[in-house]
């Protein structure tokens, strides 16, 4: 990557520092997948994105396959015809700078088709592949995973939720932002135990809960950018959110065990990730370089080892927001954090 030129650098994503060279359709497309950007940000990128107009998918010649679709060139790069179906060529490259993937639009007639008939689904593959799956894998490399939870700081303290798609996340991160809490993602976040790196996308809400825009996705929910996102949070209280029959939320302590269970199978059933495992095990034959499975298992156990766990039970109707559900607990946590 050394002597690239880079235009600038826009945003920080799973903790790396992400800058797009080439056109100005780029950068809109990372801006688009990220939430909005960091205009003006001057760190040192170690993420370089790169989207090309050549329609011309990248020469195999003399390429070692890997595996369908991805070849190794012998220089810790990879080849991938088609990055999760989605129609875009891509070309990994790593080295002691960083991580520069290189991305075509080079679809099939069939690939071309379901981006026309299916837009929702084209723009979050676009936005999977060409942005978030590089910042996850470079991440893998840092020792990070990335896990399917949302980390909210609400009266001074980081709540980590976690729990399957669909459960009420984004409501609850929504509603405690309105109030003045400052999250760092809506749903993913690379963490190394400690630290969440937020992953820069698009928060994304029931329309009934928002006002009206924003792009349609799936389950009819409507995406939004972000005002402010923090960075990373080190989080101090684990929130297992779970839906309920009963007409009010039920809050009580879970084991680490449980906290740990809920974390990994909440991220290895979340649909944001569906395609990212079998990209990232075939990056790794292919350049030799890192883990061909990222730590989940042990990034979510040492979470829940040091820090207090608890399960919301979610009622039919909506009720009181996370600071006054968990109030004793956030206090209880700032007087651990006095002594």
């Amino acid at each position: 990557m050394t002597g690239v030129p880079i235009t600038r650098t826009l945003l920080h994503t799973a903790g790396q520092r992400v800058a797009v060279e080439q056109s100005a359709a780029a950068v809109a497309t990372v801006l688009a997948a990220t939430g909005g950007g960091e205009s003006g940000c001057d760190d040192v990128a170690n993420l370089v994105l790169s989207l090309e107009r050549s329609k011309e998918r990248f020469d195999t010649s003399g390429c070692e396959p890997v595996t369908r679709g991805v070849w190794a060139t012998g220089r810790h790069e990879a080849i991938i015809a088609s990055a999760g179906g989605s129609g875009f060529s891509q070309l990994w490259s790593i080295d002691e700078d960083g991580l520069r993937v290189i991305s075509r639009w080079t679809p099939s007639a069939k690939e071309a088709a379901a981006a026309r008939l299916l837009p929702a689904r084209h723009h979050a593959l676009t936005g999977q592949v060409l942005v978030h799956y590089p910042a996850l894998w470079l991440a893998m490399q840092q020792g990070l995973a990335p896990l399917h939870v949302s980390v909210v700081r609400i009266a001074g303290v980081a709540v980590l939720l976690a729990g399957p798609g669909g459960v009420g996340k984004s409501s609850l991160v929504s509603r405690e932002m309105a109030a003045g809490g400052r999250a760092t993602c809506d749903n993913l976040a690379a963490c190394d135990g400690t630290i969440a790196y937020g992953l820069a996308e698009p928060i994304r809400l029931p329309a009934e809960l928002t006002e009206p825009g924003g792009r349609r996705t799936y389950h009819g929910r409507r995406e939004h950018g972000w005002e402010t996102r923090l960075r990373s949070l080190r989080p101090e209280l684990i929130v297992v959110l779970r839906r309920g029959l009963q007409p009010d939320p039920r809050l009580r302590p879970i084991t680490e065990s449980e906290a740990t269970r809920a974390i990994v199978a909440g991220t290895y059933a979340a649909g944001e990730l569906l395609r990212f495992w079998p990209i990232a095990a075939a990056l790794a034959m292919a350049t030799g370089c890192g883990p061909a499975h990222p730590p989940v298992q042990q990034v979510a156990a040492t979470l829940a080892a040091r820090l207090p766990c608890l399960e919301l039970q979610l009622g039919r109707q909506p009720g009181a927001g996370l600071t006054e559900l968990l109030h004793p607990y956030l206090d209880a946590v700032h007087s651990d954090s006095v002594s």
